[in-house]
């Protein structure tokens, strides 16, 4: 397991429409914006979310501000590693042990890798770090 790393991610609300995302990813290409992951999907007719993980989040904070796009803002954990049987236990494992439950796991592999997102509530936030040796 590659070190966990402490994140903050943002989420959006987008118009549910062909071409919304792209957009929004042309105007983070516009202004050299890189992300560490991004997914989203539809909530209701017309409208989407979408969260992010930006490489620099203070870039970010900065892009949204100026589009006048509303963004809420919150802190969870980037894994990473070799993709094999059971990456995930350990991360998981250490979170169990501390006591603390995982609200949201969003985890894909490519490439002989996997990334994963986990959230916690805020209140478990400096527990989990400590558990997971994150930075």
């Amino acid at each position: 397991m590659a070190k966990p790393k402490h994140v903050t991610y943002f989420k959006a609300r987008l118009d549910d429409k062909p071409g919304a995302l792209l957009a929004f990813a042309q105007n983070l290409k516009a202004k050299n914006i890189s992300l560490s992951a991004l997914w989203g999907y539809g909530t209701e007719p017309g409208e989407a979310v979408m969260f992010c993980i930006p490489k620099d989040p203070e870039r970010f904070r900065s892009f949204a501000r100026t589009a006048g796009m509303p963004v809420e803002e919150g802190n969870g954990f980037l894994v990473k590693g070799a993709d094999k049987t059971g990456a995930l236990l350990k991360p998981l494992d250490a979170i169990a042990k501390a006591g603390v439950n995982i609200n949201a796991l969003h985890a894909i592999s490519a490439g002989g890798n996997y990334g994963a997102f986990i959230r916690v509530a805020p209140a478990d936030i400096e527990t989990t770090g400590k558990a997971l040796g994150a930075v």
